[in-house]
């Protein structure tokens, strides 16, 4: 830094206090992208920037498969240890040989987005299964590894989870997520959209078990009728949203009796005459637990 005389007293961005200044005024402005290219510029900033991602809380490359990202985020792995939001959906290049010693260093993380990682295996949930007992929000669509094992494993170690999205898990069965539903009973975001297995009998699960539950996505459940639709109706008072296009035995019938509170992707289908409709003769004996 050159002085009022041209002279250069020899001080650069780095002689400013790391610990009080940089890492709290600087770093949080700085994305990924920057740090990764000031990591660049010199070992003192490479040591800088390794250093800091110590305090990295978020870590968002969703959808990003540029080439070297892999690299990038072996860097990661080796220097962060306190990541609490994780999103790597679509990043075709995760495999299990980078992302397991991730998770097992990062045990504070509460959200995690592996949606469509197609590369990897149920080995890389070990870590998150085991050790991140904050977890509250999980999002594994379209991962057609995820196994019965791997969700029961997961039932067994958590009970806060309030979000959980696994659809197009083809794996599953009606078993395995009856029982995760009785153990995590705070779930409020539940997404099963084309699961084969979903059928009335989850519904009743679900209405029975998950009181607090805001948002179903139910999209292309071609098994389930009105009759576990209802039971949603009578026992989920607080949902929010209903996701039901593509399941073709759904009909206004159960719809309509939450029409108001609830919204639903489909529209409303006029009924000429709804004296002329049937009693639906909903059963009351799937509310004894």
């Amino acid at each position: 830094m050159a002085g009022p005389d041209g002279d250069n007293d020899g001080l650069s961005l780095f002689d400013i206090v790391w610990e009080d200044v940089l890492y709290v005024k600087l770093f949080p402005l700085l994305s990924l992208k920057d740090l990764f290219s000031l990591r660049c510029c010199s070992q003192l900033a490479k040591t800088f920037v390794d250093n800091g991602f110590h305090r990295l809380h978020e870590i968002n490359l969703s959808g990003n498969n540029s080439p070297q990202l892999e690299q990038a985020f072996q860097v990661l792995a080796t220097n962060c240890s306190n990541v609490r939001v994780l999103n790597l959906a679509r990043c075709h290049w995760v495999q299990d040989s980078i992302l397991f010693p991730f998770l097992q260093k990062n045990r504070r993380l509460v959200k995690i987005n592996l949606s469509d990682c197609m590369n990897i295996t149920p080995r890389s949930l070990q870590p998150v299964i085991v050790g991140c007992k904050q977890l509250t929000t999980l999002k594994l669509s379209h991962c057609h590894w995820l196994t019965i094992g791997a969700m029961e494993a997961l039932t067994l170690h958590h009970t806060k989870i309030q979000e959980l999205d696994v659809s197009h898990c083809a794996a599953l069965n009606e078993r395995c997520i009856s029982v995760f539903l009785l153990n995590c009973r705070m779930l409020k975001t539940l997404s099963l959209s084309n699961v084969p297995a979903v059928s009335d009998n989850l519904l009743i699960a679900i209405a029975k078990h998950s009181k607090f539950i805001k948002n179903l996505n139910l999209v292309g459940c071609y098994m389930i009728t009105d009759r576990g639709i209802g039971a949603l109706a009578l026992c989920c008072k607080e949902l929010e949203s209903l996701m039901v296009r593509e399941c073709p035995q759904v009909t206004e019938r159960s719809l309509e009796l939450m029409r108001g509170r609830v919204f639903i992707d489909r529209p409303r289908v006029y009924q000429p005459d709804m004296n002329m409709v049937p009693n639906m003769g909903f059963p009351r004996l799937f509310l004894q637990v």
